[in-house]
């Protein structure tokens, strides 16, 4: 199924977003992620329409790699709902904090789910902020 998720968000990639076009290997999901059961997948009518990686640290915060969502499906609520799975997975680990890093587009969806910015970090393709979300309550 998760290659099927792959396989379809490659061949979907919309060539207005340039990130996409430029970097689309930002979709491939690790192998030792997958088998170690980090990877969380979202169907719509049976099929694959997103997915979210939830990575543990050592310093008891956790990553969230995505949400990724079909195209065709944005703006359906699935980015959010693969955020709040990825919420209650990252408190299942114990992590007292889920930390995103968000491109200028994302930086929005992160905030509407709660995420405050909390700096910058330079990558590979840019500078993208860092936020992170408070998991302990």
């Amino acid at each position: 199924m998760l290659e099927e998720i792959q396989r379809r968000a490659s061949l979907k990639w919309d060539a207005a977003q340039p990130e996409q076009v430029q970097h689309p290997q930002t979709l491939t999901l690790p192998a030792d992620h997958i088998a170690a059961g980090l990877v969380i997948v979202f169907e719509h009518w049976g099929e694959p329409a997103g997915f979210a990686v939830v990575v543990p640290r050592d310093d008891g915060r956790a990553d969230i790699d995505g949400p990724f969502v079909e195209p065709d499906l944005w703006r359906t609520g699935i980015g959010r709902k693969l955020v709040e799975e990825a919420a209650q997975f990252a408190r299942a680990l114990e992590a007292g904090e889920l930390v995103a890093a968000a491109n200028a587009r994302s930086e929005p969806f992160y905030a509407k789910c709660g995420f405050k910015a909390t700096g910058t970090v330079d990558t590979t393709h840019g500078p993208v902020s860092v936020m992170s979300r408070n998991l302990v309550f």
